[in-house]
């Protein structure tokens, strides 16, 4: 009777060990973006808190983020991983840089364009048929010459 008693009790510790939630992945070992773009795709509520408090931890998402992730939404002031995790992964992403150490992105999903600058959305704009994508190009603006280089440059004799 007590070999059947610790034998039962070893088999449901045993099964308590294996059934008990585990993620598939230690999340600290994960890069950033992945765990952005896998957190649109988990179903359970302690893999996504896990997933949600790392990249927390990491300073990876905005106040805002805070507050729409759990909706579903994204807008201005999100970080490109809120909207991933909001979202998921988009349809199609173009980037640019436009200055040194600026990036500006276009994300298309389904219904709208969303436009990111060094990882912050700043536009989202609805996708119409027969309306073309926000643009990466940036015009340059017109300078003028510095005052002291009109100054010094040999004006010709008259």
């Amino acid at each position: 009777m007590k070999f059947t008693q610790s034998k039962t009790a070893a088999t449901l510790l045993l099964s308590a060990l294996f059934s008990a939630p585990v993620l598939a992945e230690d999340v600290s070992q994960m890069k950033n973006l992945d765990l952005c773009v896998n957190y649109s795709t988990l179903t359970s509520e302690a893999d996504k808190k896990a997933y949600f408090d790392e990249l927390n931890k990491r300073g990876q998402l905005s106040y805002k983020d805070l507050e729409r992730i759990e909706k579903r939404e994204v807008g201005t002031s999100s970080t490109i991983c809120g909207m991933y995790m909001a979202l998921g992964k988009p349809l199609a992403e173009q980037s640019r840089q436009i200055r040194p150490m600026t990036f500006k992105a276009v994300h298309v999903y389904p219904t709208m364009y969303y436009v990111s600058q060094s990882g912050m959305l700043v536009d989202a704009l609805e996708r119409k048929e027969g309306v073309m994508p926000p643009s990466l190009a940036v015009d340059t603006p017109k300078v003028e010459p510095s005052p002291m280089h009109q100054h010094n440059m040999i004006k010709p004799a008259q």
